[in-house]
């Protein structure tokens, strides 16, 4: 428990947690966190209190794009980002735990954002397919490239998990 209060404190010291998420947060440690319920909506109740996984980090973020040339030089002229790889079809700019992708619009999509991809410790791609199709068959797992699960959140939202070290 004590690295909880640690992590906890950390993360209100940082800044990234407001007095209040920091008492739930201190009240869940001590009640149990099937005692707190931090959201009003009621179809949260129901929800997992064990995560099926554990991201780590965003891994990267996804755009399709209809000129990558043209998206290659906004986003360096938005933030410096350097380039960690690059062709005529893509673009990838480095980010500290992750990156960010520019790829060519394929035949059949729209240009704008496609999904973004969490990093996950130990990913193994086979057997977390097997647990999505038995947890949330309605999110619509899928396998792709042998290494990687696709699937989408309630609003449609397209997500990838892999491994925390995809593509670094």
């Amino acid at each position: 428990m004590s690295d909880e209060l640690e992590h906890l404190f950390t993360m209100y010291d940082g800044g990234h947690l407001n007095r209040r998420q920091l008492l739930q947060g201190l009240l869940g440690l001590g009640l149990g966190t099937d005692s707190i319920n931090t959201r009003s909506d009621a179809s949260t109740r129901g929800s997992l209190t064990r995560p099926l996984f554990r991201a780590h980090t965003i891994n990267h973020v996804t755009v399709r794009t209809a000129d990558v040339s043209r998206s290659k030089a906004f986003y360096q002229s938005l933030t410096g980002l350097a380039v960690r790889a690059e062709d005529k079809d893509s673009c990838e700019f480095r980010l500290e735990h992750g990156f960010l992708g520019l790829y060519a619009v394929e035949a059949g999509q729209r240009a704008g954002y496609d999904h973004f991809c969490f990093g996950v410790d130990a990913f193994d791609a086979p057997r977390a397919l097997a647990t999505l199709k038995s947890a949330m068959p309605e999110a619509q797992p899928s396998l792709e490239s042998g290494d990687q699960v696709f699937l989408r959140d309630p609003d449609g939202v397209r997500v990838q998990l892999a491994d925390v070290g995809y593509k670094r």
